[in-house]
């Protein structure tokens, strides 16, 4: 889609790399089918994708209208998880987090309830820090099966080093459980986003499996200078090499592309599905075509999830 008077996108307080949207909604066959399948991928796996029970995802673009932020997959649940399938996305999370107390364990409890209705979803709950949260973390990890766990410090006004949650990521950790983290101040900043508060988290953590959203984006070369002394910390693309700026300038990005071939084994492949304002096209082709190799491209869009996920 052009940039023209009647795409919201155009009023949109975030920028975008040149003067053209790409599009919204789904090509019938998406260009990048054939260059996974000439890498010899079976499929793609998306560790980054949002599902939360429909009286808060609409609650969730109803905030992304008011920024003119358009989402094209404003579609039933089964009609999603067919646009994931459609564009070579087999495996996905579940991710999902909350912004107040009572409110993480039924966010868990819904997912376990229907994740499987979801073919190709791999189930992660989240946790808050409240009475009663190692209790129904471990619940979700001994009983429902999850296999990660998302928290968004931004939304949840979540420290990372509260001691609330001590017990939780000691837990996570001795259990190798991987936990997405939204810890980076983009698209907007946070009381508790920023190196400043992951990096003594991870000190206190170290061999905890940390996959920061978004590369740490608007900090994304703080972030991937830890990766060296963490094996177990990886960083996830998503909305970092598209045209939508909004976590961070055009040269910000561009500089990011060689962390990518440098530390290949611990980046994955992230959408933020389906709350992007461009199709699931754009930034699997955006990534596709960067100079790295096809052997990071591999990794990135499929190896290394599937080595953390099916062991």
């Amino acid at each position: 889609m052009s940039a023209n008077l009647t795409d919201t996108r155009i009023s949109s307080p975030f920028s975008w790399r040149g003067n053209q949207f790409p599009p919204i909604t789904d090509a019938k066959t998406p260009e990048h089918l054939k260059q996974i399948s000439d890498l010899g991928l079976p499929f793609i796996f998306d560790i980054h994708t949002h599902f939360f029970p429909e009286t808060i995802m609409k609650l969730i673009w109803r905030w992304f209208d008011n920024v003119n932020w358009a989402i094209g997959y404003r579609l039933p649940e089964p009609e999603r998880v067919k646009c994931l399938h459609h564009n070579g996305i087999k495996h996905f999370t579940t991710l999902n987090y909350a912004h107040k107390k009572n409110m993480a364990e039924s966010l868990n409890d819904w997912t376990f309830a229907n994740y499987q209705n979801w073919t190709g979803a791999i189930p992660f709950g989240t946790f808050y820090p409240e009475e009663g949260v190692l209790r129904y973390v471990k619940r979700a990890v001994e009983e429902y099966g999850f296999l990660g766990f998302k928290l968004h410090c931004e939304v949840s006004k979540l420290n990372l080093n509260d001691p609330e949650l001590g017990d939780c990521f000691t837990y996570l950790e001795k259990n190798e459980i991987p936990i997405v983290i939204h810890t980076g101040t983009a698209p907007l900043p946070g009381e508790f986003t920023g190196i400043q508060f992951f990096k003594p988290f991870i000190e206190t953590y170290p061999k905890l499996h940390v996959i920061v959203a978004h590369m740490g984006a608007h900090e994304i070369s703080a972030y991937a200078s830890l990766l060296g002394n963490y094996p177990n910390l990886a960083l996830d693309t998503t909305m970092v090499f598209v045209d939508f700026l909004a976590t961070g300038k055009a040269e910000d990005v561009d500089s990011a592309i060689p962390i990518l071939e440098t530390f290949q084994n611990q980046i994955y492949f992230g959408s933020d599905f389906p709350n992007i304002p461009y199709n699931l096209n754009h930034p699997i082709s955006n990534l596709l075509s960067l100079p790295i190799s096809d052997q990071a491209k591999q990794k990135i869009l499929y190896q290394n999830a599937k080595n953390r996920f099916f062991k």
